[in-house]
């Protein structure tokens, strides 16, 4: 089932015009260069994650920016901005029986 959600573009301005008031929380991705490298191999990267939410978006929507270091693990810029939902998932996690 595809659903549309309508967001006012005003709220979307709003968002993008204060991001540090609208930010939600960080997350860690993709890390190729460990913390004690200060150069990586060639083409590898760290990254990591910044969602925004603005009080007038949907329920579970997000504005959810990309950062991306270079080989050396410095010099981080934004590579992607997107809208996303956050869904809970359950995890399984295998404990010993005692």
């Amino acid at each position: 089932m595809n659903k549309t959600t309508v967001v006012e573009m005003s709220v979307i301005a709003e968002l993008f015009s204060n991001k540090s008031k609208y930010q939600h929380s960080e997350a860690t991705g993709h890390r190729g260069i460990p913390d004690e490298w200060h150069d990586g191999m060639q083409s590898e990267y760290n990254e990591r994650f910044i969602y925004y939410r603005h009080p007038q978006m949907p329920e579970n929507y997000f504005m959810k920016e990309t950062y991306q270091t270079d080989s050396y693990g410095s010099e981080e810029r934004i590579t992607n901005v997107e809208f996303v939902k956050g869904v809970e998932k359950q995890v399984t996690v295998f404990e010993p029986i005692n």
